[in-house]
């Protein structure tokens, strides 16, 4: 991991923004923040087991799907959109899956191979299945290890100054990584898990 610098005056001033949203939510919580904190281990103790690599392989169209919708994954809204893309070749989306949770692989080489460019491109695996829904995933089985790369973060890296115009222009797979570095960082100081740090981007963002 990176280490950033905390006397750097961006970086200060991230933190700073992070740490008041955070004290602001554990004083007077928003209802949506308190949705997504309190289902956490509701919804990793369902998804888990269904994203493991032993699963995947009789993973059902009804059972993705059913992540897809914000009553049961407490967290993200309007994937289930275009679930019925992703799921158009089962097939492809397992494989697509089982190269995801492959822990054996950096996580920069296994998302450029599913999804190199940020958004859809002739290269993508499977239709849909961008970064949003990847990071989710990823975020599930591996909590303490992956954040999530959505709109939604973009809104808030930009909120604290600290998005980074390359990242829509470098393979998605490298600048997820750079990405995950810094919330791993304020993770870290902030001393809250990935989950948390991934609703106070959307707290930012409201």
């Amino acid at each position: 991991m990176t280490h950033l610098p905390a006397d750097n005056p961006k970086v200060a001033y991230a933190l700073y923004k992070l740490e008041d949203l955070l004290n602001e939510q554990r004083e007077n919580p928003h209802p949506d923040f308190t949705d997504i904190t309190t289902h956490k281990d509701v919804v990793l103790a369902r998804y888990q087991p269904m994203f493991s690599a032993d699963h995947i392989p009789q993973l059902t169209e009804a059972d993705f799907k059913s992540f897809l919708l914000f009553k049961n994954n407490h967290h993200w809204t309007s994937m289930n959109r275009v679930g019925k893309f992703m799921t158009e070749d089962m097939d492809l989306l397992r494989e697509a899956l089982t190269i995801l949770v492959d822990e054996s692989r950096p996580v920069r080489e296994r998302l450029n191979e599913l999804r190199p460019e940020r958004y859809w491109g002739e290269h993508s695996k499977v239709s849909h299945l961008g970064m949003p829904m990847l990071t989710a995933i990823l975020q599930v089985t591996q909590p303490d290890k992956y954040g999530v790369w959505n709109n939604t973060s973009d809104a808030g890296l930009k909120a604290v100054q600290l998005w980074n115009k390359d990242w829509e222009k470098q393979p998605a797979g490298d600048s997820y990584v750079e990405m995950n570095e810094i919330y791993l960082y304020f993770a870290k100081e902030l001393d809250i898990d990935l989950w948390t740090l991934d609703s106070l981007w959307w707290m930012m963002k409201k």
